[in-house]
């Protein structure tokens, strides 16, 4: 009895030495920085492929959540699935400001950026959860709020008035600091057209994290300094041209 309590806590102990070995390998827990990631629902659609159908619903009209990622890691926990009673009480707030803009169900959005990015960033304390790692980033939406921020400048979404960058980046100092990044497209008329934020985090989530060599698949690219940036209005009817 005794000698199989030992082989028992002998592969428990070798068990736990293979999951950190494997915990270590894959670099999980190992990222500095995250990205929080707001988008303009009015300009999402603008650069989107003709394979999805976007819908913008009526309720977006200020800036939603794309994700909160770790840098450099992704799928971190391919086992750690998401259920919808994860977030029991977080549906209605995450509808309205962490929508899907394709036309297919928040859940499967919410699910695919748990898998990505919530599973890695589930390493720390304050992100341990689903719940934790989405109420999270609800708050930071509030916290980081590019809404008030731009209001606050009188910069307007419009279809004839453009700014320049700099006027937009300096309306968001206040709350970002200098380290954000906006992000563009360019429309069918040649318009610079902000789609996206991006501001770089600690762990502590204050803002002015700096990390090399961090990992960006983003279809969108910097706005450019030397050009005109237009901040389009949503427009439900139309999204993927919404000044023609």
């Amino acid at each position: 009895m005794v000698r199989g309590a030992l082989l028992v806590f002998l592969w428990l102990a070798g068990a736990e030495m293979l999951r950190e070995e494997q915990v270590d390998r894959i670099g999980f827990c190992s990222w500095k920085c995250m990205k929080f990631v707001q988008m303009w629902p009015g300009s999402f659609c603008v650069a989107l492929g003709p394979r999805f159908d976007c819908v913008i619903p009526e309720s977006a009209n200020s800036w939603t959540i794309h994700g909160l990622w770790p840098s450099n890691v992704m799928n971190c926990c391919s086992c750690w699935q998401l259920f919808p009673s994860d977030l029991m009480d977080l549906p209605q707030q995450l509808a309205q400001h962490w929508p899907s803009f394709l036309n297919a169900s928040s859940f499967k959005f919410w699910r695919e950026e748990w898998q990505k990015h919530g599973t890695c960033a589930g390493c720390m304390e304050a992100l341990s959860s689903p719940s934790k790692y989405f109420g999270a980033a609800l708050g930071l939406r509030t916290t980081y709020n590019v809404d008030g921020a731009f209001q606050r400048a009188g910069i307007l979404p419009s279809c004839n008035h453009s700014y320049q960058l700099h006027t937009l980046q300096e309306a968001l100092v206040p709350i970002l600091g200098k380290e954000h990044e906006l992000q563009c497209v360019t429309d069918h008329q040649a318009r610079q057209v902000l789609v996206q934020l991006k501001v770089s985090l600690f762990s502590n989530f204050s803002a002015g994290c700096l990390e090399e060599g961090a990992w960006d698949f983003s279809p969108y690219r910097p706005c450019e300094n030397q050009r005109r940036v237009f901040y389009f209005p949503p427009n439900q009817k139309n999204p993927r041209d919404p000044c023609p």
